[in-house]
């Protein structure tokens, strides 16, 4: 019996020929990936596009079957295409690659495809991912797993609430003083270890730890001039470990334990309200004790921690030598993770915090999100069926009205009754304050490299608000980075071409009406979707109904919401926290559980469809290199 006889019996011959003809857009190929590219296989989907950034690492394979011993270091969306083509009847197209690069994934590329799957663990491309379903009006099936936890949620563009309609915890921030003068948590103390101490030993190139205009979190001057004195003093510190001389390993001990907490406790300021530090002793960097090898699970005492820290510090300066002056981090390399375990246990024992074990901290600092083999299958066999309703290709149960259809959640994740696993809610509408799918009207203009050069600013201006019928008050912004374009009393920028002003493709404008007291046209989103194939004169805009609303609707207060949480949230970290070093943005984010929804915090809208009154001229900031972000 050939493989797809029972499928032609669930969905009829006529649908199965227009699955085998659909195309399908898979981003993510690691937990819930691989199990989606089997399932979506096995179910003869036409026409398969695997995106993914990530390579194989030695912790995936305990949940990614696809992928084996061998395929380390490698794509995850090549090899995944690999491992499945003794079983594949589909045509797979691979790339590695991240899906927010417009010049790689422009927004007519995504438009060929029938219906996008979600398989992310980063918070930024779900958003994006989740932008170009709503642009496009593409059908768009989000996942996520974490543990036990799972759920699934179909967003249909316009019909369904979309990824954005329900808040997100709002990212927490710790300033550089914390991590640098004043911890009070053990990830704080792994944090320095690996992200500051590690780097500043071990990495041949300083000038990624170069101060800047950092936000210190503080005001105090001395405290302020003591961090940026430790930071030159440490450069120093690599001096030794270029030497190979193991035996000058506590002297590192000596600075970084005993003269730089000393140092600390000089500025009185810092210790009014907390407890004080304790250094280590001459005695207990000189003592020595035997070596025994680190249990993973258990924390041990001072003693062995210094001592390990020696061993193993001397360990990694013979290996500096020998690896063209550069150690990266990983949390399946033995040696860095046991000089991260030890520093960061030091440090905490040293600032009365307690210490923890390897297979914690490791947890922490290897950026290990806790991941079930079984919840990935589940909850890709969930979504994989759902699709079928999605395209409406289940003669049974036939669609008709989309908030027919079913999420799913898994009991924990719910918040629901222990006594079962699974809960399948119907979709809700669109959420009416989201700033995504209902706050603003989407579309996408379409414009020939030529009219890049050719239309000015004023110009399109004009065009949009002749076609849509807004008034002579308008607000225009680059919605990328909320750069103000041009507005009632700022029109600088009029007489210049849209390439002059930095809009290309991938390019996102908002365009909002700022004359009506109590009903305004509704905010515009556009889309530059800029393709050398399109006619050399073409300049389109989108054929939509632009609607009247009540002012109000176009208000948003989510930014006093967010700098609200910041101020009061910080002190309310987890010890749990899951790092992510991104080192493109110089940014540390520490991924919370991405479903837990029960702390209704405000969301960061990361600035897109936020229609402003009478904004101001924003200025371009680099970003805080030592902020700590909490998604």
């Amino acid at each position: 019996m050939a493989r797809e006889t029972n499928l032609i019996k669930i969905i009829g011959e006529d649908n199965f020929q227009k699955l085998r003809s659909s195309k399908c857009l898979l981003v993510g190929a690691g937990g819930i990936g691989s199990e989606l590219l089997k399932d979506l296989i096995l179910m003869e989907f036409g026409e398969i596009h695997i995106v993914d950034l990530d390579t194989i690492d030695l912790s995936n394979l305990n949940r990614q079957f696809l992928f084996r011993q061998k395929d380390i270091k490698q794509p995850k969306s090549t090899t995944a295409v690999k491992a499945v083509q003794h079983f594949n009847n589909s045509k797979l197209v691979p790339y590695q690659g991240n899906v927010m690069d417009t010049s790689t994934f422009p927004l007519h590329w995504f438009e060929q495809f029938d219906i996008i799957f979600n398989a992310l663990d980063n918070l930024a491309a779900r958003r994006y991912v989740n932008k170009m379903s709503q642009f496009l009006s593409l059908p768009l099936l989000e996942s996520g797993t974490a543990g036990f936890d799972g759920y699934m949620q179909p967003i249909i563009p316009g019909q369904t609430e979309c990824f954005e309609c329900t808040k997100k915890e709002t990212p927490k921030t710790f300033p550089v003083c914390t991590i640098r003068s004043t911890p009070s948590q053990p990830i704080h103390c792994i944090v320095w270890a690996k992200n500051f101490l590690f780097n500043q030993l071990f990495a041949s190139d300083a000038s990624e730890n170069e101060e800047g205009n950092k936000d210190w979190g503080t005001d105090d001057a001395e405290e302020i001039k003591r961090i940026k004195q430790e930071t030159n003093e440490l450069h120093e510190l690599q001096k030794i470990i270029i030497s190979k001389d193991e035996s000058r390993v506590p002297e590192i001990l000596h600075k970084l334990f005993i003269q730089d907490i000393n140092k600390l406790l000089a500025i009185e300021n810092l210790w009014k309200t907390r407890t004080k530090p304790t250094p280590l002793s001459d005695s207990q960097i000189s003592g020595s004790s035997k070596i025994n090898k680190f249990d993973s699970n258990s924390v041990g005492t001072i003693h062995e921690q210094i001592n390990h820290f020696i061993k193993i510090t001397q360990k990694l300066m013979n290996r500096y030598a020998t690896e063209q002056s550069h150690i990266d981090f990983d949390k399946d390399d033995a040696d860095t993770l046991e000089f991260v375990v030890t520093a960061a246990n030091i440090r905490s024992h040293i600032f009365n915090i307690p210490m923890k074990s390897v297979f914690d901290i490791k947890q922490i600092a290897g950026n290990i999100i806790p991941a079930i083999a079984t919840t990935n299958a589940i909850i890709a066999g969930l979504s994989s069926l759902i699709s079928l309703r999605v395209l409406n290709l289940l003669k049974y149960a036939p669609v008709s009205k989309f908030t027919d259809l079913n999420m799913t959640f898994t009991a924990k994740a719910s918040n629901l009754s222990q006594n079962r696993y699974l809960s399948n809610p119907k979709l809700a509408p669109p959420n009416c304050n989201c700033p995504v799918c209902s706050r603003v009207s989407r579309g996408v203009i379409k414009l020939s490299p030529d009219q890049l050069k050719k239309i000015k600013l004023s110009d399109l201006i004009s065009l949009i608000r002749d076609k849509y019928d807004y008034p002579e008050d308008i607000s225009l912004l680059d919605a990328s980075d909320q750069r103000l374009l041009a507005d009632y009393d700022f029109e600088d920028l009029n007489g210049r071409t849209l390439s002059e002003v930095n809009l290309g493709n991938g390019s996102i404008i908002l365009f909002s009406d700022e004359e009506g007291d109590t009903m305004v046209r509704k905010s515009i989103e556009l889309y530059f979707d800029v393709n050398d194939a399109f006619p050399h004169d073409t300049c389109k805009l989108p054929d939509i109904r632009i609607p009247l609303v009540k002012s109000s609707e176009t208000s948003t207060n989510g930014d006093e919401d967010e700098d609200n949480d910041v101020a009061t949230t910080t002190d309310k970290q987890e010890d749990g926290g899951i790092v992510i070093l991104d080192e493109d943005e110089g940014e540390i984010e520490l991924a919370t559980d991405p479903l837990d929804d029960s702390k209704k915090r405000s969301a960061n809208l990361e600035g897109f469809g936020e229609p402003s009154s009478k904004r101001k001229k924003l200025t371009n900031e680099s970003a805080d290199s030592d902020i700590i972000e909490l998604d």
